[in-house]
């Protein structure tokens, strides 16, 4: 036999045992090792100097088989103890054959840990009581020589080339690689947070990869997750874990039969199928190694008796699509199933995937391009609907990654009007009808009936149907259109898009399935008078979600420009008492006398690298999406006059904002030039109603004095043994406080314009107005848009302006902090930096910039 297939044996004795019995050991299991079935190692095979118990741990861990040589004095020694406890740690981590091999008597079978495990001689008579030692050793050596051969034939068993394919197959993304020829699953897989839940329904986050490392920590395992959340690759990497750790998983889905029959007979037709088991009989492995991972388990139909048919199995793992579906009575047996469901991608999750997919080559890897990662970032942040509120497509790896393909492959759009987005979204319902087995010619009917049950839901602002609401919708459909589709096959084919729940409600599966429609509904009925009234409605409302949602989706299916200047109109209602801000001096002079209390930006260390802050942000971003999961308050009741138009005005230009970036190749330049300057102007008439809140002398003592109030309290709170501070030094602190305060907030209104309506794809247009413009506040939105979207840091025209007569030097410290906040996230070489701090006065220290997000 090769020198690789032999097995590594560890001895594991008390050396009061050596002479009477290790010895002997060795001389009977010499054939064993001349035929090359084993190696064998005991701690004599340690050198002088080498560290002693680094090198056991070592030698354990690599061994196929611990053999521990039971004797009252290897039960008694502390050394031993750690390597039977070891062993046994290993033996449920990794399935290592453990045998106790008895020397004499002792007390071993109240050792529970041990007693249950096949002891050798047979029966465990200790080797002391054979009158002949040699037929006691003969027995070891027998016993020793099965168990070798077993796990021989054991480790060898192999994957079959076809599930091989399938373990690595990632579906329609497996050619979808422009520079590589075929994505692998190892290729793609970012492990997935999940949320673990306990008996009384509270969850705790915890990471997949946490899971994979402590996999045998938990016997049995219940993984729920939404449609296409990624359930089968996690199957398909906890199968290949499984396998490297020498246990035997086997992979079984039964979606169309429902896992009708016994669930022995699927698991032993599985394991043919994914095994070269040739000589090999299923039987002959310890049902403790055998893994069954029982994929979309929430079809079957007789639950309980396949789980506890399954209970024969110490350990097995269900897939299912609901973390409360596993509907059985036996309470023990649910009890001990541990639940955990997959959590969508959160941001720094979403760019590790990003990056990933971005790096994919089948040529030399390349060095991130953060230009590209950036665009393709927002370009996914707009997609999940990120921009505008809440998600409206989950952020699963499947959604991500197929909306980048389909933005990279985009050829013809199957509807010519339509947005390269708007196709994004048309893809997915095309893809989730085609899955389903609609056929070409029959999609437009499945097109035209989504359209009218959406615009069914909107008119009877209904989020879900009760029955004898969906019943009331198809009278109303069937009288207006012909059907040619059987109702039960209709609905069947449309489970992807359309779900019902437990209690038999109807709703659009995801968000943006409902505004697709209800937006297609409106663009095609532009005609209509009452249409037209509604979207007048929906334009002059857009701080409401649904209606901010509904025009983005709206100018996704069309080129209409009334609907584009009716947003217009809005926009240029809204803060028109005040003029757009311009940070010239005369406009700020209250504010520049304020600017020494402002923190100076300064260059980031030169040991802090773009990747660490950039993830350091990521980390920020996460915890940020984590609170804004709550539902968003809408009910404009509650707010005052001043918070609703101001949250109106920001949604107003988010929604322009995506319209331009959507239409940047449709649209005139004339009118994308219009639409970016009054977006930009009303931010800026947003930011002078803030200046004529703060500049007022008593507005700002009245504040500064409730800071000072709060700072005693808090320094109070934090330690009561530290001296208080005097009035005049808390009045220092927080005057402080507040410029700083009202300094980010300035720069945060300018961070907004370049995100809310910058783009790649709109740089000329954008400059060109900005230029027109000609003001403080406008140079900085144009750099601030080609530092974000150029990645192009134009250092000579920041200082030349800078230096002119109308820049205040609140726009001055802007502009620093925007060069600090690009130089914090992308590399920046030696030179480069040195220009900087010498042309725009910015000294390199340790970073004080770091508790703003600069996006």
């Amino acid at each position: 036999m090769e020198q690789n297939k032999k097995l590594k044996l560890f001895i594991s004795y008390s050396h009061h045992d050596e002479k009477s019995y290790i010895d002997q050991f060795k001389k009977h299991i010499h054939t064993l090792k001349d035929n090359g079935l084993i190696e064998d190692w005991y701690d004599r095979e340690i050198l002088a100097g080498e560290d002693f118990q680094n090198k056991i741990n070592n030698n354990l861990e690599d061994a196929d088989i611990i053999c521990l040589f039971i004797s009252k004095e290897f039960l008694s020694s502390p050394s031993c103890k750690k390597e039977k406890e070891k062993a046994l740690e290993l033996r449920k981590k990794k399935g290592i054959s453990v045998i106790p091999i008895i020397l004499s008597s002792c007390e071993w079978l109240d050792e529970e840990d041990i007693s249950k495990l096949l002891a050798l001689p047979a029966d465990g008579k200790p080797i002391s009581k054979f009158e002949d030692p040699d037929e006691a050793w003969l027995g070891v050596y027998e016993g020793l020589k099965k168990i070798i051969e077993k796990e021989i034939k054991f480790k060898n068993l192999k994957i079959t080339e076809e599930f091989e394919s399938f373990l690595q197959d990632t579906e329609m993304l497996t050619n979808a690689h422009s520079e590589k020829e075929r994505v692998l699953l190892d290729d793609i897989f970012m492990p997935p947070d999940l949320d673990k839940f306990n008996d009384l329904g509270e969850h705790e986050e915890i990471s997949s990869e946490e899971l994979f490392k402590k996999l045998l920590d938990y016997p049995r395992i219940v993984i729920a997750g939404e449609n296409q959340s990624g359930k089968t690759s996690l199957c398909k990497v906890m199968f290949k874990e499984l396998r490297k750790r020498n246990f035997v998983p086997v992979y079984i889905s039964d979606e169309k039969d429902q896992f009708r029959g016994r669930i022995e007979n699927k698991i032993l037709e599985s394991f043919h199928k994914q095994y070269d088991d040739d000589g090999f009989d299923i039987n002959e492995i310890d049902k403790e190694r055998i893994i069954p991972i029982i994929d979309d388990f929430h079809f079957a139909k007789n639950k309980e008796k396949h789980v506890k048919d399954l209970s024969v199995y110490p350990r097995c793992i269900l897939i299912v699509d609901d973390i409360f579906s596993l509907n059985i009575e036996d309470e023990k047996l649910l009890a001990s199933f541990t639940r955990f469901k997959i959590s969508e991608f959160k941001p720094t999750l979403r760019n590790e995937l990003i990056k990933k997919w971005r790096r994919l080559t089948d040529k030399e890897i390349r060095d991130i391009d953060y230009r590209d990662i950036d665009r393709t970032t927002e370009l996914i942040d707009s997609t999940l609907g990120e921009t505008i509120g809440k998600k409206i497509m989950p952020a699963y790896p499947f959604f991500i990654l197929s909306a980048i393909v389909t933005y990279e492959t985009l050829a013809i759009p199957l509807n010519q009007e339509i947005t390269s987005q708007g196709y994004c979204y048309e893809a997915f319902i095309y893809f989730y009808l085609r899955k389903q087995g609609v056929r070409n010619d029959e999609i437009d009917t499945y097109m035209n009936f989504l359209t009218e049950l959406a615009f069914y839901f909107y008119k009877e602002k209904k989020y879900e149907l009760f029955p004898d609401d969906f019943t009331s919708f198809m009278k109303l459909y069937l009288e207006k259109y012909n059907l040619p589709i059987d109702q039960k096959i209709l609905l069947k084919n449309l489970s992807l898009i359309v779900s019902t729940d437990s209690f038999n409600n109807y709703s659009f599966r995801y968000p943006y399935l409902y505004y697709f429609f209800v937006a297609k509904y409106l663009a095609d009925h532009l005609e209509n008078e009452g249409i037209k009234e509604e979207i007048e409605k929906i334009m002059n409302n857009l701080h409401v979600n649904e209606n901010a949602y509904i025009a983005v989706f709206m100018s996704h299916h069309s080129k209409n420009i009334g609907i584009l200047c009716t947003v217009e109109r809005n926009v240029r209602g809204l803060f028109d008492k005040y003029e757009p801000a311009t940070l010239i001096k005369d406009e700020v002079k209250f504010f520049d006398e304020q600017v020494d209390k402002i923190i100076e930006p300064s260059l980031p260390s030169v040991d802090t690298t773009p990747e660490t802050e950039r993830k350091k942000r990521l980390r920020t971003q996460d915890k940020l999406e984590l609170s804004q999961n709550a539902e968003e308050q809408e009910n404009s009741d509650k707010e005052d006059s001043l918070g609703r138009d101001l949250r109106r005005a920001i949604k107003t230009v988010e929604v322009m904002g995506t319209i331009i970036k959507n239409r940047a190749g449709s649209l005139e330049k004339t009118k994308l030039e219009e639409i970016f300057l009054d977006g930009m102007n009303l931010h800026l008439r947003i930011l002078s109603s803030f200046f004529d809140l703060i500049k007022d002398k008593e507005g700002q003592e009245a504040i500064i004095d409730f800071i000072s109030v709060r700072l005693k309290k808090i320094i109070k709170e934090s330690d009561e043994k530290k001296k208080e501070l005097n009035r005049e030094d808390l009045k220092k602190m927080a005057r402080m406080i507040f410029w700083n305060l009202n300094f980010f907030i300035v720069y945060g209104f300018i961070n907004k314009i370049v995100h809310s309506l910058g783009s790649d794809k709109l740089i000329k247009v954008e400059e060109e107005v900005c230029d027109e413009v000609g003001t403080p506040v406008s140079f900085l939105v144009k750099h601030g848009i080609l530092m974000w979207y150029n990645k192009n840091l134009q250092v000579n025209e920041l200082a030349v302006r800078i230096k002119e007569k109308d820049f205040s030097k609140l726009a001055e410290r802007v502009s620093k902090l925007m060069v600090v906040d690009y130089c914090s996230l992308h590399p920046i070489d030696y030179k480069d930096r040195q220009r900087i701090e010498n042309k725009l006065r910015i000294s390199t220290k340790k970073l004080l910039t770091r508790g703003y997000k600069g996006s």
